[in-house]
């Protein structure tokens, strides 16, 4: 089905991807991390439901705080961004752990500590601030890429193509695949900064990078290209992902304006 497909894409990906790597790092003195390289997008085994959880409270939160923005502002636009921009300080600390969890199935199976076990590690090395690393970029990520998911959402259910609607199923999905196109880059970047060595001893050698190094790296080592390197599984999931969430959304955010009419 889909989800295997898209496992087996997203594995595809790695696999060359990391090769890849390996011989760059072999042919330059200066090897870039391999971190930059390697492209753990959103790959099932991660989707558990201790992060499903954390995942659905995020949402409710973004959903929350858009509906909140648009009664006050009136642009789709507006309020979408501003939600993004609150919400990214909730959901970076659940971002980080399926971050590093995806690091982990990508290093390979014997790599794979689960969510409780590298939260435990992740606090006793760095602290409980570490679930904020990378906090940066996703604040412009989500600032931007939600300004654009929910202003597509909001036009596309009011364009009509041949005197018809768009049905609410594929405005949500044709939204999260803007949203993604738009802020692949930035979510590169970002991955990188949420899974790069966050030891002292990395700092003292320079090897902790920071947003724009995060960039560079990438562009000079593959080009523009190489932030969409591999992304036809996340591409495939946000689709059927926000084709799902925007059509819920969307059904409640009626029932709860039709009930609220009739008292």
């Amino acid at each position: 089905g889909v989800f295997t497909a898209t496992t087996t894409a997203t594995t595809t990906a790695i696999t060359t991807t990391t090769t890849a790597a390996a011989a760059a790092a072999a042919a330059t003195p200066n090897p870039i991390h391999p971190n930059l390289i390697l492209i753990p997008y959103h790959l099932i085994r991660s989707s558990r439901p201790t992060q499903l959880l954390t995942y659905s409270a995020v949402k409710f939160s973004l959903f929350s705080l858009y509906e909140h923005f648009r009664s006050i502002v009136g642009s789709s636009f507006v309020a979408g961004g501003m939600a993004g921009a609150l919400n990214a300080a909730v959901s970076c600390p659940q971002d980080l752990l399926k971050s590093q969890l995806q690091m982990q199935i990508a290093s390979g199976a014997d790599a794979y500590r689960g969510p409780m076990v590298t939260i435990r590690s992740l606090v006793h090395e760095h602290g409980v601030a570490v679930f904020w690393r990378g906090y940066r970029t996703l604040f412009v990520r989500d600032t931007l890429g939600y300004a654009i998911l929910y202003s597509t959402f909001a036009n596309l259910k009011q364009a009509r193509f041949d005197e018809r609607r768009l049905p609410t199923w594929a405005c949500g999905g044709i939204s999260g695949l803007c949203f993604y196109l738009s802020t692949l880059p930035i979510d590169r970047v970002k991955t990188i900064m949420m899974t790069q060595d966050f030891s002292r001893s990395a700092a003292r050698n320079g090897r902790v990078l920071n947003p724009m190094g995060a960039f560079m790296g990438v562009y000079e080592s593959q080009g523009m290209l190489g932030f969409y390197r591999g992304c036809s599984p996340t591409l495939l999931r946000t689709f059927f992902g926000q084709a799902v969430a925007l059509s819920i959304y969307d059904a409640a955010s009626q029932a709860l304006t039709k009930e609220a009419g009739e008292l």
